[in-house]
């Protein structure tokens, strides 16, 4: 995939490129990168009815997961995801492990051996001051961020956004 024409004149280095337009698993490049195992820290979780993005094509009572989440190494935080979920449509012991513990939604799909589809619908730069603050930044920090629908059985499942901030993984 390539970058829309607004962050052409933003300065990328590779790897926020590969994290931007990436189909796979960020978990996994993120601990290739780092070298270290990484977590994600549960910030706010709940289930709610209605206001499903138009993208999830489901009924508007649907119950929806809606769940915040940062990345991290043990040392830093590296990336701040949302996500949407459509209840119904995950399986019975992801939902549980979703309740249960703070596993990245990626790993649980490995563990099950889920086959999941991602595709991109939006790349931006600008400022996030709520995401911003989550990495203790100033509300006006450029933020990078990604936004992909995943689809299971060619049935829409959910949306993540990620955000990380603009001036990450330049080491």
């Amino acid at each position: 995939m390539n970058l829309p024409d607004s962050l052409r004149s933003v300065q990328l280095n590779l790897f926020q490129k590969i994290l931007l337009t990436t189909d796979g698993s960020v978990t996994k490049l993120l601990s290739l990168y780092t070298g270290e195992a990484i977590s994600a820290r549960r910030i706010e979780q709940s289930v709610r009815s209605g206001g499903a993005p138009a993208a999830l094509v489901c009924p508007s009572d649907a119950p929806l997961l809606h769940r915040k989440i940062m990345l991290a190494d043990g040392q830093r935080n590296l990336v701040f995801a949302e996500s949407v979920f459509i209840v119904e449509r995950l399986s019975p012991s992801v939902q549980r492990r979703l309740h249960d513990s703070d596993t990245p939604i990626g790993s649980l799909w490995d563990l099950e051996r889920s086959e999941i589809y991602r595709e991109i619908i939006d790349i931006h730069a600008g400022a996030h001051p709520t995401t911003a603050g989550h990495f203790g930044l100033p509300a006006d920090t450029p933020m990078m961020s990604r936004t992909y629908l995943l689809q299971q059985h060619a049935a829409p499942l959910g949306i993540i956004t990620e955000r990380f901030p603009a001036d990450s993984f330049n080491a």
